[in-house]
């Protein structure tokens, strides 16, 4: 693990599930944060708890003016991140037929759209500094449909090809994409997910997190695009 950075990251969604021990790894490997959530204590609480130098800032990033304006405080306080990790995101569960269109709309808008938004407000910085790493958390859902997840698949799987074009769009400008993908994890989302989990067989976010750190640790020469993760046993 290496040593106090003075380097930034900056994590949407830092106060819960697999944002929040991102950020705590991070903390951990010396990068300032500035952690985004649409709730200030539990960003806060995270923050404290890295023991990281950062701020806490509340912004939704389905909101391009909330993102900017994000954005514009840290780059006057740290000029360009070092990391982003767009982790903000929601599921809403159900058949088709029995989904409203604002919860299918939320979905796309948080997952999809809100990442896109969050690193075109901070890319430039980056891409005049020659370097920087985009580590943006997609699901096994990206690849793989689920019954009742038509919304959260249809959100990871453009999110997948966007960010395959991201990819081309950055080659040879020093800045890495390593995308996640996780299966089940046990997070909040499972807490009003309809039926039955057996949460104690899913990943622990915290290896998401360490999967981050695997990536950040490997040889400067070699880039890892993806990295998948999923329980043991096999998808649940």
């Amino acid at each position: 693990m290496s040593s106090k950075t003075n380097d930034l990251a900056v994590v949407s969604g830092g106060g819960t599930g697999i944002g929040r021990e991102i950020a705590l790894e991070l903390g951990r490997r010396g990068y300032d944060l500035a952690l985004l959530g649409r709730r200030e204590e539990p960003l806060r609480q995270t923050l404290e708890e890295s023991g990281a130098d950062g701020i806490a800032i509340v912004c939704d990033v389905r909101d391009t003016s909330s993102i900017q304006l994000a954005a514009e405080q840290i780059h006057l306080r740290w000029t360009a991140a070092e990391v982003i990790v767009p982790a903000a995101g929601v599921a809403h569960i159900s058949p088709l037929v029995d989904l409203t269109p604002e919860a299918f709309a939320e979905t796309v808008d948080v997952n999809l759209t809100g990442t896109a938004l969050l690193i075109r407000a901070f890319l430039p910085p980056m891409k005049e500094r020659g370097r920087g790493w985009i580590f943006p958390v997609l699901s096994v859902a990206a690849r793989r449909g689920f019954p009742g997840w038509t919304a959260y698949c249809a959100s990871k799987w453009g999110l997948d090809g966007f960010v395959a074009a991201l990819r081309e769009e950055l080659a040879g400008s020093g800045i890495r994409i390593t995308a996640l993908h996780p299966g089940a994890t046990d997070t909040p989302i499972w807490d009003t997910a309809p039926g039955k989990w057996d949460r104690s067989r899913m990943v622990p976010p915290r290896e998401v997190a360490r999967a981050v750190g695997f990536a950040l640790d490997a040889d400067p020469s070699t880039l890892m695009e993806e990295i998948h993760l999923g329980p043991a046993g096999g998808a649940l």
